[in-house]
């Protein structure tokens, strides 16, 4: 401690009693201590700073307990010399006090200067002891610190899904525990020949733009060093390696981006596997040893030369083996989350394939679950936009958006249980009963000509008048047959126009009562069997009712298919989707016929929109042709206006065009 700072302020009022000859003293003399005191208040206050010795009476010092805190008090106390005039002058409030000394007799200058020794001494010894204290709190208070940070760490890197936003986590974390002003990571790619990636960067006191770039995985380098060997480095001046240090800096990026790379801690980042997957580089820690605030990353900024010389400190050994409990926290959530996204990708190609392979099953309706859910999850997106109208109330989180995107795809898997010849009916008969209804038609045509020709030949040569009638008659049967022909196909036809089948049917039957022929065995052939009848009078499309049923249990198979997956908590909903994507507002809707919004899921409520706008606007269907947008449109707001549909979300499927 400087001897020059060691002051001693006497009072005036007691000046006569202190002998100051030969003391080799700094002396003052001080006719205010009241004022002298405010003017060292700020050593008082600094408790690294060694304060003057005050030499006075007890009235004077009790005037300044009035002017100073608590905490102040006590210090200048400590410094204080009491000069009484006898035992019994020192009142009452000062009693309890710890002064440095109180006499009661005149001060020698031998006793001056031994006391002044001891008074500094005293106050040498507590600041050293505060700032060694000082180091132990801060110590402490960094390590607690860095506990916390690494629970924060653990906690942080275990929610984070996202690739890009984890490496960015990672490098702000680790840098906020070290104090580093800037660092790196560095990933390894490749399956033969591997390569270290440059994949993320970011530095605090300079805006810089970075662009990813590979190193070769080799020691050319300090992070492929690092990499190679699986070591930790901790370099305290990459300017000034040991000459036989394993590794060479290269200062190019320092001189193209006017930086000063100094200190550098350099970790592996290890997987469970103790496999290295990459490298964590941090560059000048900025915490000194005087004090530590947790922020030093966030808070120093360095600007000139000076700042990189004089703020720049070596990254301390402890955080070696910190950064390695880091990194590999790092290294774990990096391969957690790599595998995730690849069982992710992996799921979202098998429902593609499953989807694929169900609609392989009927060509006509290909492409229709990647169109619906395509639709749903725009709708969707429309939805959570829509914060001041009447979906203000619901949002979809992205993974609800995935899990309604999920359902959409696999909506119609059910359908893989169902005979393909039910979807590929294009018309109100199979094809192959058609053929065999035409067949038997044709035979019956040649049965009745065949059966006129006979007759013909029965007759003599005179029955010219006779020949002629039966000729005639025999025209006008097959002519007939032929327009019966002509008719059944057109009936077969799933839009028939405004005729009503039935009524159709009966005409048909009454126009071939004059109609006869007998197959091989004798018996009468039919016009129309009732297989026929029945599926000739379907009122709409293709299918009869016993049909259109074994389509529409499609949704209990996808239910029975998608419930046995044992699906993760954020798709917990897709079955209950699933089910009830054909369900209508108000009971119409299948398999269950539940009715109501309460009831019915909104993702289901918008796939049945999606569904019956792609039915009715796709233009690969066989079994009739696409309806404009217009009538699709109109046909859509007279299901809501019906209460089948939720009129809202028409209105919004509408408004925002979701099929483009």
């Amino acid at each position: 401690m400087d001897r020059l700072k060691q002051m001693i302020i006497v009072s005036d009022s007691i000046r006569c009693r202190v002998q100051t000859q030969d003391a080799g003293l700094r002396l003052t003399y001080s006719g205010d201590i009241p004022s002298s005191v405010l003017e060292y208040r700020e050593q008082f206050e600094n408790k690294r700073a060694l304060p003057p010795v005050f030499v006075v009476q007890p009235g004077e010092i009790f005037n300044v307990r009035s002017l100073v805190p608590n905490q102040l008090w006590e210090r200048i106390c400590s410094m204080v010399v009491l000069l009484l005039e006898s035992e019994s002058g020192l009142s009452p409030e000062l009693e309890d006090e710890e002064f440095a000394d109180i006499r009661f007799t005149s001060i020698s200058s031998k006793e001056l200067e031994y006391l002044a020794k001891r008074t500094f001494s005293q106050a040498e010894w507590k600041i050293r002891q505060y700032i060694k204290d000082q180091k132990y709190k801060f110590a402490i208070r960094d390590s607690r610190n860095d506990q916390q940070s690494l629970i924060d760490i653990g906690k942080a890197l275990s929610l984070e899904k996202d690739p890009d936003n984890l490496l960015r986590l990672i490098l702000r974390l680790s840098k906020k525990i070290t104090g580093a002003d800037a660092g790196s990571i560095f990933i390894l790619e490749g399956d033969e020949k591997k390569v270290l990636r440059f994949k993320y960067s970011h530095t605090f006191s300079k805006e810089l733009a970075y662009e990813e770039f590979t190193l070769p995985l080799d020691t050319s380098s300090i992070a492929g060093y690092v990499a190679v060997t699986g070591e930790v480095l901790n370099i305290p001046d990459v300017y000034h390696l040991d000459k036989d240090a394993p590794v060479v800096f290269n200062p190019s990026f320092d001189q193209t981006h006017g930086y000063r790379t100094r200190s550098m801690l350099v970790v592996p980042m290890r997987n469970h596997l103790d496999e290295v997957i990459g490298v964590i580089q941090l560059i000048n820690s900025k915490e000194s040893e005087e004090s530590r605030t947790g922020n030093e990353a966030f808070e120093i900024r360095l600007s000139s030369e000076k700042d990189f010389d004089t703020l720049v400190k070596p990254f301390k050994q402890r955080y070696q083996g910190l950064m390695e409990a880091v990194a590999g926290q790092a290294a774990i959530s990096i391969e957690n989350n790599r595998m995730l996204k690849q069982i992710e990708q992996q799921f979202d190609e098998f429902v593609k394939a499953s989807v694929t392979a169900i609609e392989s099953r009927d060509p006509a309706t290909s492409g229709h679950s990647f169109r619906v859910a395509s639709m749903c999850v725009r709708m969707a997106e429309a939805i959570n936009r829509d914060t001041d109208g009447d979906f203000r109330d619901i949002h979809l989180s992205d993974s609800a958006l995935k899990e309604f995107e999920c359902a959409g795809l696999l909506h119609d898997f059910g359908k893989v249980y169902i005979d393909p010849n039910i979807f590929l009916k294009e018309k109100k008969l199979f094809s192959w009963d058609f053929h065999s209804l035409l067949l038997r038609l044709r035979f019956l045509y040649r049965s009745i000509e065949l059966a006129y020709e006979k007759k013909m030949a029965a007759l003599s040569a005179g029955d010219a008048d006779e020949k002629a009638a039966f000729e005639q008659d025999k025209l006008t049967m097959l002519a007939t047959l032929r327009d019966i022909m002509t008719r059944v196909s057109e009936l077969n036809e799933p839009s028939v126009g405004k005729k009503d089948p039935a009524a159709e049917i009966e005409s048909i039957l009454k126009q071939a009562e004059p109609l006869n022929g007998v197959d091989l065995d004798g018996k009468p052939i039919p016009i129309l069997t009732r297989k026929e009848i029945f599926n000739l009078s379907i009122l709409r499309g293709s299918l009869n009712e016993k049909e259109r049923k074994i389509i529409e249990s499609h949704v209990n198979h996808t239910y029975a298919f998608v419930s046995k997956i044992p699906w993760p908590d954020e798709y917990r909903h897709i079955p209950e989707i699933a089910i009830t994507h054909h369900e209508k507002l108000d009971g119409s809707g299948y398999p269950r016929g539940i009715s109501g919004k309460e009831n019915i899921p909104v993702q289901s409520r918008i796939i049945v929109i999606a569904d019956i706008f792609d039915a009715l606007n796709a233009s690969d269907r066989p079994y009739k042709q696409s309806i404009p947008l217009e009538r699709v449109f109109a046909i859509l707001r007279e299901e809501a206006a019906m209460g089948k549909l939720d009129g809202q979300l028409v209105e919004l499927f509408i408004r925002e065009k979701v099929w483009e």
